[in-house]
């Protein structure tokens, strides 16, 4: 275990892990990399349904 000042919380579960590492297991790293894909993805859906909408904002002032 590090001493008690040079360590890090594991951004997924919260035990104590190496400085430099966000997580403590690689489980724990398989989910983080699952979270970060999910947000990226939701993040293209948001940005692509703001999109759309300002296309048809734009079409329906054009008429």
């Amino acid at each position: 275990m590090p001493a008690e000042g040079d360590h890090r919380h594991c951004k997924v579960c919260g035990r104590v892990c190496a400085v430099g590492e966000e997580t403590c297991s690689r489980a724990c790293r398989d989910k983080r990399a699952a979270q970060l894909a999910s947000r990226r993805s939701y993040s293209y859906l948001l940005y692509a349904a703001i999109a759309i909408l300002v296309v048809a904002f734009v079409v329906s002032q054009l008429h």
